[in-house]
Formats: structure tokens, sequence, C-alpha cells
């Protein structure tokens, strides 16, 4: 499979990478469309190498259809068209249990901290597998997590 690679400031290359299978819990995804925003734009610059890895694969904003299953996935099938949460919260740290989950003291943030959305190929936990309508173009639910996160702020500010 391909993916793009952050070798630090400014510099990203293509490679090819095995894909990671499934493993419980999992699900491994085609991913078909993968957005770029500020968050990768700033890791593209440099801003965020005391988080990101040399050799990381950058990106959360995406769609694609589910490839493979890992054991005890049941909520998502072969082909399904899905998107990602790129935020995992621990559910222990104080923010969590206050309800403030976002911002956890251990989040992991896909792309930024774990594997992104960059790759051909990009396995993650089933609990951040978002199902998408089968009526929505790929290429348009790749802007899920941004226009959802567009909506939150219009609601926050009471525009």
């Amino acid at each position: 499979m391909k993916a793009v690679v952050y070798h630090g400031a400014r510099h990203l290359a293509v490679e090819r990478r095995a894909p990671e299978p499934p493993g419980p819990g999992q699900v491994r995804i085609a991913v078909a469309y993968t957005g770029i925003c500020g968050t990768d734009l700033h890791v593209y610059h440099g801003d965020m190498d005391a988080r990101v890895g040399a050799s990381a694969v950058i990106g959360h904003e995406m769609s694609g259809r589910v490839a493979e299953v890992g054991e005890g996935v049941t909520d998502y099938a072969v082909g399904q068209a899905v998107t990602v949460m790129p935020t995992r919260f621990c559910g222990r740290c104080v923010a969590c249990r206050r309800g403030n989950s976002h911002i956890c003291h251990a989040m992991d943030f896909l792309g930024v901290d774990s594997p992104g959305a960059m790759q051909s190929s990009w396995t993650v936990p089933a609990e951040l597998v978002v199902p998408l309508p089968d009526e929505l173009p790929l290429d348009r639910a790749a802007l899920v997590e941004p226009a959802a996160v567009a909506v939150h702020d219009v609601r926050r500010g009471r525009v």
C-alpha cells in the first residue's frame, strides 16, 4: 500500500508499506479520500515535532470503505462506507471524569499521536469508526469531521 510519510519540516514522501491487519476490536479501512487541515499544515511546517515522530503518517479527515474487520467486531461489514472520529479518550483522567474528554490528559489524536489517514489502508479501533449513509458520496464524506467541528463551533458561539 502507499502512505504519505512525514520526515521532518517540509518533507513528506510517498512510501510503500505493508497494510496493518486488524487486531481484535479493530477495523481496516480502504481509504478513499483524505483532507488536509490546519493541523496537518502545522505538522508539515515542523511546528508539532515534539508530538509527531519521524516517519509518521498524518491526516484524520477522511472517508473510505471497510476492508476487513478484526475479531469481535460485529457492527461493520466489508464494503460499508465509513469515516473515523479522530480522537480517542482515556475515560479515566481527571478531565474525562469531569466530562471534559476533549481535553483528555492521555488523548490519542489519530494522525498526530498515532498513524493517520494519509495511507491507502488504515487500521483503527472499531469504537472510532462512524458509519456513513450509502447515498453520501465519499469525496463529500471526507468533509464530515471538519463540518462537525464547524457546526460545534457555531453552536458554542450561538451564532
